[in-house]
């Protein structure tokens, strides 16, 4: 169950990194855990220079997955005092997403590749019962909304169609296996929020609709969402997230395409 309104790391990566904090931490200074970040890094370039021969006496004794591990570590170092700083991990989280699209524009503002600026694109999947209901999924220690509604939705991997995405995600995180002949096309919706990550701030959301598949729907991800049910998609309930309550409203007007955030006339 991905993300889909805020940039994460890994999921469950800021409330681990505040779990972290109020472990086996919760008596360190911030400066220290500021200060130990310098001690990682020049762990990073120790194991660097193991894995390529840098030192001529030591010659080669460390492996790329040394250098990840190492690399890993500096990011987890730097999250935990982010949480200490930004005031907690979902400041945290938007903090990052923030930095993260003001990165991504550096290049953005050049114009990007050939002029072109990109929004990402998240698959979302109804699963539509005989009596209307669709189904949702509560999340839980995801590091967004959690406790919330969503859909089964997520991102698209190398190699993925959007349409094989939101398979995928449905089968991940409810079990069922899909075909995609039976897919029906439902909406579109071009969201933007300063929390969204790429120079566009933006995603656009591809919603599909099955009516049949195979297995018993259920929450296939317990560490991700806490229950599935269903629910009357024409009177959701308060704690569906509210794009996807928008969403749902415009498919059952078979809107094809909404937005959210955007300014007018922009």
């Amino acid at each position: 169950m991905a993300n889909s309104e805020a940039a994460e790391p890994c999921r469950g990566f800021w409330a681990d990194s505040a779990r972290i904090r109020t472990g086996y931490l919760a008596e360190v200074p911030t400066h220290l855990l500021v200060m130990k970040i310098a001690e990682e890094v020049g762990e990073v370039v120790e194991a660097y220079l193991g894995m390529t021969g840098g030192n001529p006496r030591k010659g080669v004794h460390r492996t790329a997955a040394d250098v990840l591990d190492e690399l890993a570590d500096v990011i987890l170092t730097a999250a935990v005092p982010m949480v200490d700083l930004a005031g907690g991990p979902d400041q945290a989280a938007q903090h990052l997403a923030g930095r993260l699209g003001t990165v991504s524009a550096r290049e953005g503002a050049a114009g990007g590749a050939n002029g072109w600026h990109g929004s990402f694109i998240a698959p979302h999947v109804l699963l539509r019962r005989p009596d209307g209901a669709v189904l949702m999924l509560r999340r839980h220690n995801t590091g967004y909304r959690d406790g919330w509604l969503a859909p089964p939705a997520g991102r698209i991997e190398p190699g993925e169609d959007v349409l094989a995405a939101a398979i995928r995600e449905a089968r991940e995180e409810t079990g069922v296996t899909l075909n995609r002949h039976d897919a029906v096309f439902s909406h579109v919706m071009h969201r933007t929020a300063a929390t969204l990550p790429g120079p566009c701030h933006a995603i656009s959301d591809y919603w599909f609709t099955f009516r049949r598949w195979a297995g018993e729907p259920h929450a296939a991800e317990p560490d991700r969402a806490s229950e599935a049910l269903w629910i009357d998609p024409a009177a959701p309930p308060a704690d569906l997230i509210p794009y996807c309550a928008q969403a749902l409203a415009a498919i059952g007007r078979e809107e094809a395409f909404s937005v959210r955030g955007w300014t007018p006339g922009s």
